[in-house]
């Protein structure tokens, strides 16, 4: 009898740990689908410069955005910061969508980087909110608190990625970085983020944008070299943190350069013969 009992719970335990294989194998192939969609992308419609960091204030990338927003019509910029943070942003009219969304909407546990639905016209608001999640790999927005947050990585310097590149078909933007913080949002029945001031994306009174900055400022986990200035937009990087379901880190950068964007040519497909 206890030999069978024995047997018994050998093979619960055994289903049990093929089952957490089986789940573990999942999730990989989920992980590695959705990195491979976006390094697809990059080949497909990013071009590299050839200028190899000579001008530390231009973006080394151009995006093909007229054959990119064919692939996707809701893409409205493409963010840089290095070579372990460039995506292309989307926007629709809410913020579940991208959530666990593609580029290519395939329902993928990556999502998107996606542009706040407020956020109208693209790029236009003071605030623009830069959504993306937090991976355990450093995907989608997992660098970000390797690079900027102090309190989770002892080693992060943020004057090692102190600009941030936002491109967008009509212009490139240039951002410093001048605050990074970890804020605490509140959370509806429905599990849906209702409310943090910093996600304010336009005021009516210049007092109004002072006294953000100067909260933003004041707030940050460290003191940066850069001192905005309330009449630059900002953009607003958001992800989620692993402390608290209602934790987000943000990282702030303000605009410091503007310049016209020029699509560059799609590039020529090899042909078989």
């Amino acid at each position: 009898m206890k030999k069978m009992i024995f047997r018994i719970l050998l093979l619960l335990f055994l289903g049990i740990f093929l089952f957490a294989l089986w789940k573990l194998w999942g999730f990989r192939q989920a992980y590695k689908k959705g990195d491979d969609e976006y390094d697809d992308l990059r080949d497909k419609y990013v071009e590299e410069s050839t200028e190899d960091g000579k001008d530390p204030h231009k973006c080394p990338i151009e995006i093909n955005f007229a054959d990119l927003k064919k692939a996707n019509p809701d893409v409205v910029g493409w963010i840089y910061i290095d070579k372990n943070v460039k995506y292309p942003i989307v926007q629709t009219t809410d913020n579940d969508y991208y959530l666990h969304r593609t580029f290519e909407k395939e329902q993928n546990i990556n999502g998107a980087i996606f542009l706040d639905a407020a956020c109208l016209p693209p790029f236009d608001t003071w605030n623009s909110i830069v959504y993306g999640h937090n991976m355990n790999s450093g995907k989608m927005f997992g660098y970000l608190k390797r690079y900027y947050d102090t309190a989770y990585n002892k080693d992060a310097d943020y004057k090692k990625h102190e600009f941030i590149w936002i491109l967008t078909p009509d212009k490139d933007m240039e951002f410093q970085v001048f605050a990074a913080r970890e804020i605490s949002v509140k959370i509806d029945a429905d599990n849906n983020t209702v409310y943090h001031p910093a996600y304010m994306i336009d005021f009516e009174w210049d007092e109004d944008i002072e006294a953000y900055l100067k909260e933003a400022v004041e707030k940050s986990l460290y003191k940066t070299r850069t001192k905005p200035d309330p009449a630059d937009p900002i953009v607003t990087l958001s992800t989620c943190t692993s402390t608290t379901e209602a934790g987000r880190f943000i990282v702030q950068g303000t605009l410091i350069q503007e310049t016209d964007h020029i699509d560059p040519p799609a590039k020529e497909k090899d042909h078989k013969k």
